[in-house]
């Protein structure tokens, strides 16, 4: 209800009241002055009576008897009078008048007024009895009528003139409030504009200045995450290491390059595999598997300005690299690629006699997909791997029977659910304790039983749509092994069984079924996810935490546009993108931009973790910055989930 509403009905009220009383002391001093009035009249008339009588004397009793009986007629014209009587000492009625009721009175009225009409006695002279006249109840409800009727005019018109003003003052009191309710609305849709609410009263005054500072306080604030977001964006691009366009950009590039048919000219992709790279960081450290990927980089982009036209560098992950040139002629490609190979050889830190690199090629026109292209370079890749020289050109393999292959091998690896689960700790810092353990899949060749590295069974996945049903795989070993332990475990769902239906509707029913397990489990989930697949996405991750789940946003950081998922999905976890606490403690911008995103996240009541966290330094810039929860290198690699 309004509060010009509210003031109204109590000023009703009170007015009401006060129309009540005042109506209750006027009906009381009419009937006071009624009976004044009577008195009066009744000692006029017995005045007049024993003068009469003192006069006439003589007069035969027939006569007194008509004096008195015009005397009382007389007094009986009186609007306030109803009847009267002369009664003599005896009791005996020897004279009387009555007069009807000129109105009627209402039954309302009875009710309010139950008294009878009153009588005065007035003694006559020389005890010969005396005068009753009774009161006309019709005038003191006549009497009373009119009052109410002015007093309801008088009300009605004060209450009018009273709401007028009421809402003139709440409108004019209100304004503060409904103004502050505008910028605040402005604040949650992120609209920090400098217009200020002012107040009028030292009341709101307070509550004003607050607002006005609190919307200081988040312009201040967005706009330097804003400002951090463009360098970002600029950033976006780039592969943080090597400073290479990263794998987005790539994308972007083939798919501009294949939107382009003003000409038929064809180009090459290499795709180019580190062999050593797992082997570096196990056993000479991150720094030197680092330093050995930017080692690697430098060759590429030496090459692509000294043997290619138009020749493009790209670092698609981890030891994966990408080159699009123009064609070259085979004698002219296979000398860089011997070139490539040497100065791959002497840029590797380890000396062990194994393969260094593996390289595939394949040309490509405007008339195909960059699936397609993925897929023929991808085979040609897989096929270098069995070669001595390290590369292979795509115009050489069987591309069906790659993809035959690796379909063959990934749905044994589904069926026979041929896979390890790894476990990394993410560290509540403060307990010194795990919050909970990330799982990660490890998958064996039927043939070999060898390790087959995900930098190849991703592609090969995404490339055949059998994401969902790795994800699957994942799920249900983990779900045997929470049967037998006691852990709280997280399982990432791609963004590929995000979007499939399927998928969707069999983990949903399957939680529902092991709804004991339910509170264990924590399923991480790619920001992406809520850009890409908005809807779904929301409503799948509200879905898990209604079956009492939990929930982890991934990469929080690398994009704004999922904050609005955020608030609709409301999280028990956020990961902060990896590219911003690499570092921080010599970053003094990530610092204040990873405040900022701890700020948004706990004002939507929501944990923070902080994910490769390499060293001491790391862990402790991030503790100061209020990140209770971590993982990474530091605390634990992740190690084979041997409880089963």
């Amino acid at each position: 209800m309004k509060l010009s509403s509210q003031i109204n009905m109590g000023v009703f009220a009170l007015m009401l009241f006060a129309f009540t009383v005042l109506s209750s002391i006027e009906l009381s001093e009419i009937k006071s002055r009624t009976s004044a009035s009577i008195k009066q009249e009744a000692q006029k008339a017995l005045l007049s009576y024993e003068s009469t009588v003192v006069k006439t004397s003589s007069l035969s009793t027939q006569s007194k008897q008509s004096i008195i009986d015009a005397l009382l007629s007389q007094m009986v014209l009186q609007p306030f009078l109803s009847a009267a009587k002369a009664i003599d000492v005896e009791g005996n009625v020897f004279a009387k008048y009555e007069r009807a009721p000129n109105i009627t009175i209402p039954s309302w009225y009875l009710q309010l007024d139950s008294t009878p009409a009153f009588d005065r006695k007035i003694p006559l002279a020389n005890n010969e009895g005396y005068l009753l006249v009774t009161s006309d109840k019709s005038y003191i409800y006549s009497e009373i009528t009119a009052i109410l009727i002015k007093n309801a005019v008088i009300f009605c018109g004060l209450f009018f003139i009273l709401s007028l003003y009421v809402l003139a003052v709440t409108k004019f009191a209100k304004r503060p409030i409904v103004n502050t309710i505008k910028k605040l609305n402005e604040i949650n849709s992120h609209n920090f504009s400098p217009s200020q609410v002012n107040a009028f009263t030292t009341d709101y005054r307070q509550l004003t200045n607050t607002v006005n500072d609190l919307t200081t306080s988040l312009a201040s604030k967005f706009n330097d995450i804003a400002q951090q977001s463009e360098r970002f964006k600029a950033e976006a691009n780039k592969d943080t290491l090597t400073k290479l366009p990263n794998r987005s950009a790539f994308e972007r590039h083939s798919r501009a390059l294949l939107s382009d048919t003003s000409t038929g000219h064809e180009k090459e992709l290499i795709l180019v595999r580190l062999a050593q790279l797992s082997a570096i960081n196990t056993k000479l450290g991150m720094l030197a598997g680092d330093n050995y990927v930017k080692s690697i980089a430098d060759v590429l982009l030496h090459e692509a300005k000294r043997s290619c036209k138009s020749g493009f560098v790209f670092r698609l992950s981890g030891g994966d690299f990408a080159l699009i040139s123009e064609v070259m002629g085979r004698d002219e490609r296979d000398l860089m690629l011997e070139n490539m190979s040497k100065q791959f050889a002497n840029a590797t830190p380890l000396r062990d006699g194994s393969k260094v690199i593996w390289m595939g090629i394949t040309r490509f026109t405007s008339q195909m997909t960059l699936q397609q292209i993925m897929e023929s370079a991808d085979s040609a890749l897989i096929a270098a791997m069995k070669t001595q020289k390290g590369w292979q050109f795509a115009s050489e393999v069987s591309q069906v029977h790659s993809n035959s292959k690796w379909r063959e091998r990934l749905n044994y690896i589904v069926s026979q659910q041929y896979a390890d689960i790894l476990i990394q700790p993410v560290m509540n810092v403060e307990r010194n304790a795990p919050a909970y353990y990330e799982t990660f899949a490890r998958f064996k060749d039927k043939d070999t039983n060898d390790i087959i590295p995900m930098a190849q069974l991703i592609p090969a996945s995404e490339r055949l749509d059998l994401i969902p049903q790795v994800d699957k795989l994942v799920v249900s070993i983990v779900f045997k092994k929470l049967n037998v332990t006691s852990h709280q475990v997280a399982v990432n769902i791609s963004n590929a069984s995000i979007a499939n239906s399927e998928f969707r509707t069999w983990l949903v029913e399957e939680l529902r079924l092991r709804e004991t397990l339910c509170s264990r489990l924590i399923f991480e989930v790619e920001d992406a996810a809520l850009i890409h697949h908005r809807e779904v996405a929301e409503a799948f991750c509200r879905q898990l935490i209604q079956l009492g789940c939990r929930v982890t946003i991934e990469h929080f950081g690398d994009n704004f546009a999922c904050l609005s998922g955020l608030r609709a999905i409301q999280p028990q976890f956020v990961k902060l993108s990896g590219r911003l606490t690499q570092g921080i403690h010599t970053n003094k911008d990530n610092q204040l931009f990873v405040s900022s995103l701890i700020s948004i996240a706990k004002g939507l009541n929501i944990n923070v973790i902080a994910e490769m966290v390499e060293n001491e330094a790391e862990s402790v810039a991030l503790g100061k910055l209020d990140v209770e929860h971590q993982q990474g290198y530091y605390f634990a690699k992740p190690s084979l989930w041997t409880m089963y």
